[in-house]
């Protein structure tokens, strides 16, 4: 009776184990579950995350080609504005004294010449 006793006493003893083996394995494929599970959360959090930026990346790019076309089209008033005044100058002086008749004439002068240099550069 006791090689018996023994038997049952080992067949006891595995299926404790195998119960305990087959606890331990659920609670870890759980816990494997719950770290897939919160890992597929932070990745489509990510995700969203960089689609969000691109979507912003693109407004600000199109905001970047508008002030640089707004910056563009002042710097072209500033030049035209300039160039007026400086006509201005010219024929204010046209009217005033000998020296001031000078000046004009030396204003003048430049001018033709960069005119010249304009045409020299076109035909080119």
């Amino acid at each position: 009776m006791s090689i018996l006793l023994k038997k049952v006493k080992n067949i006891l003893l595995f299926q404790s184990k195998s119960v305990f083996l087959y606890r331990f394995f659920l609670k870890m494929t759980n816990r494997y579950e719950d770290l897939i599970t919160a890992f597929e959360i932070k990745l489509r959090k990510l995700i969203s995350e960089y689609k969000s930026l691109q979507v912003q990346n693109a407004q600000l790019k199109a905001d970047l080609d508008r002030k640089q076309t707004d910056l563009m089209l002042a710097h072209q008033e500033v030049l035209e504005l300039r160039k007026n005044y400086d006509h201005l100058q010219i024929a204010k002086n046209l009217g005033s004294t000998e020296t001031e008749k000078a000046e004009s004439r030396q204003q003048i002068t430049k001018m033709v010449r960069e005119i010249d240099k304009c045409l020299a550069l076109l035909d080119e």
